[in-house]
């Protein structure tokens, strides 16, 4: 009869399953998709951020009074387009962004914009574009 010692790592341990060796690479493997998809959401974060602010400052627009002075609305279009396009490159303070978006929200959940929130709107989206470097379209 034949005794044979069984294998063991050098210093004496005992091999481990092979499938625990998978699940660390399955596990590493997990962790590196998860770092990879965090990434990938703090780059988009800001794209979602000018598309909110797209949409509601379009329906900011939309629900200005009729007998609005066209040069004053062409004027608020202008800074609301200012204030998107620099919201996409990240020049802008997120909680002043924040500001203005509820202003907007505010008015238009009336259904139309009264006076004063137009007055509001335009002095956030004026200081906003101004803070952001960016220059107003002609």
């Amino acid at each position: 009869m034949e005794f044979r010692l069984p294998k063991a790592y050098p210093g004496g341990a005992k091999q481990p399953p092979g499938w625990l060796r998978w699940a660390g690479i399955g596990g590493g493997v997990v962790v590196a998709l998860l770092f990879l998809a965090l990434l990938a959401g703090v780059f988009s974060a800001r794209r979602v951020l000018a598309w909110g602010l797209q949409r509601v400052t379009t329906r900011v627009v939309a629900a200005l009074p009729a007998d609005l002075a066209p040069a004053r609305r062409e004027e608020l279009c202008r800074r609301l387009d200012c204030v998107v396009r620099e919201a996409r490159t990240g020049r802008l303070d997120e909680r002043r962004l924040g500001e203005l978006a509820r202003a907007c929200t505010d008015a238009v959940r009336a259904g139309r914009v009264s006076p004063e929130a137009l007055d509001r709107i335009e002095v956030l989206s004026g200081g906003l574009c101004a803070e952001g470097g960016g220059e107003l379209p002609n």
